[in-house]
């Protein structure tokens, strides 16, 4: 799959838009399907644990399946767009609005490091350690993440920065 499909890539010459964790899309259907023959196992092998086990193991598997239907249905589908035109970043969610999130000439873009993972993050320039948003998945050390981080820098991550150096002069 290449990149535009893998982030749902939209594009003109005025405006760039992405949906960054829809890669981990796939992984959440995966992680679905286990919780559904984890269930099947809990049924067919119930009797061997006690009720408050089993009791337990079937609300971490609720749990599961929620967590992974929103992250299959609103979080893999959450949208960024960059707009030139309006000097602005917008941030899209599945049955809402779409929501002017910060200008764009206010914009920074700076990596952001979780338990052994790093990934992209866009925050406004005087508070973006204390807001901001995903705009990549996560990588880590490997060849295969070096090559996505890569394709990542060079089709998406250079035409962000295209766009806000664009409007840079424009706001002075």
């Amino acid at each position: 799959m290449n990149i535009r499909d893998r982030y749902g890539i939209e594009e003109n010459l005025n405006w760039f838009s992405l949906q960054p964790v829809k890669p981990l899309q796939t992984l959440s259907q995966w992680f679905l399907a286990g919780i559904f023959a984890a269930g099947i196992l809990l049924a067919l092998l119930g009797e061997m644990l006690s009720e408050v086990m089993r009791y337990s193991i079937a609300a971490l598997l609720v749990y599961g399946v929620f967590h992974s239907l929103y992250d299959i249905m609103i979080r893999a589908k959450i949208r960024y767009t960059f707009d030139i035109r309006t000097n602005a970043i917008y941030r899209k969610i599945p049955f809402f609005t779409e929501k002017k999130i910060m200008k764009l000439d206010e914009a920074v873009i700076f990596v952001s490091s979780y338990m052994g993972s790093w990934h992209y993050s866009l925050g406004a320039k005087k508070s973006h350690f204390v807001k901001s948003y995903f705009i990549s998945e996560n990588f880590s050390s490997g060849k295969k993440n070096e090559q996505k981080q890569l394709e990542y820098e060079e089709q998406i991550l250079v035409k962000i920065h295209k766009l806000i150096d664009a409007v840079q002069p424009l706001a002075q």
